[in-house]
């Protein structure tokens, strides 16, 4: 025999518990009291306990669905044209998300296992192995990297941008930690940043300018998304 369904109200109580517990979340991460969440949805902490046992539990409903998209992008692009875009792009995409949402940063940052929720973890160092061994490939990632490496450098970029100095670029130190991933490059018998030579947003070559300031970015799309996150980045003070 089926059980019977949720009442309305409870529905209800439980939809606000999950909102407030993504805005508390991603403004605070994992730390935030339950007595917090269940005053922002405005109901007992019997109530969010009810419906969510633990905040470990709670905290997995609320991260796996922002999670689950960023696995599906990964997939997407697991047969892109352009192996080093695609890979390099994603992870300052996926780091862009984490500075301004706690949660995204503690799921990702926490390492295999951290939100296995419906396999999540599993499926999102999976999605972004491929990108890696298609980078690799195409002789944009350095051979002795594995996606190990990959997981705990990107986790380290998300704490690097959070802690860089106040009047530091967004997405510099991001930029900085993805070319220590790239072959070294020589140029006149000195070694050079792979940083000057790529695309500050999507990681694709830049075409050198023949005249006037060096190029920053491979196109308008991406100068316009850079300029977008930049206005986007909390004002210090």
């Amino acid at each position: 025999m089926s059980s019977p369904p949720r009442r309305a109200d409870a529905r209800r109580n439980r939809e606000r518990i999950l909102r407030a517990a993504f805005e508390a979340f991603a403004a605070e991460g994992r730390l935030v009291p339950l007595d917090d969440i269940a005053r922002r949805a405005g109901v007992g902490a019997g109530t969010v306990y009810r419906n969510f046992p633990t905040k470990e539990v709670l905290f997995q409903a609320v991260v796996t669905a922002r999670i689950a998209s960023i696995v599906d992008e990964a997939k997407a692009l697991g047969d892109a044209e352009d192996p080093a875009g695609a890979f390099y792009g994603f992870v300052t995409r996926v780091v862009d998300q984490a500075m301004f949402n706690h949660a995204v940063c503690d799921a990702l940052s926490a390492g295999q296992g951290g939100f296995d929720a419906g396999g999540m973890d599993e499926q999102f160092t999976a999605a972004l192995d491929v990108l890696l061994r298609r980078a690799q490939d195409a002789g944009a990632v350095r051979p002795d990297v594995d996606i190990r490496d990959v997981r705990a450098l990107t986790a380290g970029m998300m704490q690097m941008e959070r802690l860089r100095r106040p009047d530091g670029r967004p997405g510099r130190m991001t930029s900085l930690a993805c070319d220590a991933l790239r072959p070294v490059t020589k140029r006149n018998e000195t070694f050079v940043s792979c940083d000057d030579a790529l695309c500050e947003w999507c990681g694709a070559p830049l075409t050198p300018a023949p005249t006037g300031r060096p190029a920053r970015f491979c196109s308008a799309s991406c100068r316009q998304k850079a300029h977008r996150r930049k206005n986007a980045a909390p004002k210090s003070g």
